[in-house]
C-alpha cells in the first residue's frame, strides 16, 4: 500500500512540474506576458515568464503601468493583442531562440493607438522565457 501511495504522489508531483500546455509555444509566452501586464493588471504573472535579469529590473518598477511605462515604453488601456511574426520556421524543435512581434491596439489619451513590439525568447529545458525586450527602432527624445 505504502509503494502505491508513494507512485501516486510522486506522478502528482511530477504532473504538476511539467509546463502548461500553452508553454510550449513561444508566441503564447510572448502573448501571456504582454496580457498579464496590459490586460490583467499582474506584474508578479509576467516576471515568471522572463529571465533572471529582465525579472530583477521588473521588480524595481514593481506595477505593471511603471514597467509598461519604463521599461516597454507604451503604456495603453484596453489592450488587444496579436501576434504578428514568429521568426521560426517548420524545425520549431531544434530552434532555441525566437523573436516574436506582438501587435497592440489599445488606448492612449482617449485615442486609439497601435504599436508593435518585439521580444526574443530562449528555450529553457520545456518551457520558453522572453530574454530581451527590443526597444522602440522609431522612438525619438524630442
Amino acid at each position: 500500500m505504502n509503494r502505491l501511495m508513494m507512485l501516486l504522489l510522486a506522478a502528482a508531483l511530477l504532473t504538476a512540474c511539467s509546463p502548461h500546455p500553452d508553454q510550449a509555444r513561444p508566441e503564447s509566452v510572448a502573448l501571456d506576458f504582454f496580457d498579464a501586464l496590459y490586460n490583467r493588471n499582474d506584474a508578479t504573472r509576467a516576471m515568471q515568464l522572463v529571465d533572471e535579469e529582465l525579472g530583477e529590473l521588473m521588480a524595481h518598477y514593481r506595477l505593471a503601468s511603471q514597467i509598461q511605462r519604463n521599461i516597454i515604453g507604451l503604456a495603453m488601456t484596453d489592450v488587444e493583442l496579436s501576434v504578428a511574426e514568429v521568426d521560426i520556421d517548420f524545425f520549431r524543435r531544434n530552434s532555441n531562440r525566437v523573436e516574436v512581434l506582438i501587435q497592440f491596439q489599445g488606448h492612449k489619451g482617449g485615442r486609439v493607438m497601435r504599436d508593435d513590439r518585439l521580444v526574443r525568447l530562449e528555450r529553457v529545458g520545456e518551457r520558453w522565457i522572453i530574454t530581451h525586450l527590443y526597444s522602440d527602432p522609431f522612438k525619438t527624445n524630442g
